[in-house]
């Protein structure tokens, strides 16, 4: 019985497109793993009252947040509220830098809070290509597999 080799294997147009299928939804899945590190930073006083920190675009967009509030006051009382939970602090004369887990809501009850807010995060902005990689990938898998058993077919019937 005669065998094929992998340049007869080849020569099949199906099982050729299917492998170049494959390697381009390779290439576009190594793409969408590129990233791109964000930043956003802010500044301030805040008066009494209720303040959203961070720029709302900024905070839903991207992923990965690591955040930095710094907050500094003569004289003042206020409370950082994260989600559920909230914290009350009584500053004079002093400073304290906190690292948030989502975006700051600080409601200031007396005096004024000097603020710095710093947030990074991360990116990917080619991940979207990974959906079309994937139907690529699977494209690329039918044809080659219709193109190998096109060529097992040849080698048995002696044709290769």
């Amino acid at each position: 019985m005669p065998m094929g080799t992998l340049r007869d294997a080849l020569s099949y147009p199906v099982l050729r497109a299917g492998i170049l299928m494959l390697l381009i939804a390779l290439l576009i899945a190594i793409a969408g793993l590129y990233r791109v590190d964000r930043h956003y930073s802010s500044s301030g006083t805040l008066g009494e009252g209720m303040h959203y920190l961070g720029d709302d675009r900024f905070e839903n967009e991207y992923l990965y947040h690591n955040r930095t509030l710094t907050l500094s006051s003569n004289n003042a009382t206020f409370s950082l509220l994260q989600g559920n939970e909230m914290w009350n602090y009584t500053l004079i004369n002093e400073s304290i830098t906190l690292h948030p887990s989502m975006r700051p809501v600080i409601y200031v009850f007396h005096g004024e809070v000097n603020y710095s807010y710093d947030a990074r995060a991360v990116d990917y902005p080619y991940a979207i290509y990974s959906m079309v990689a994937f139907v690529i990938m699977l494209v690329g898998i039918v044809l080659s597999f219709i193109g190998y058993t096109q060529f097992l077919r040849d080698v048995r019937e002696g044709r290769r």
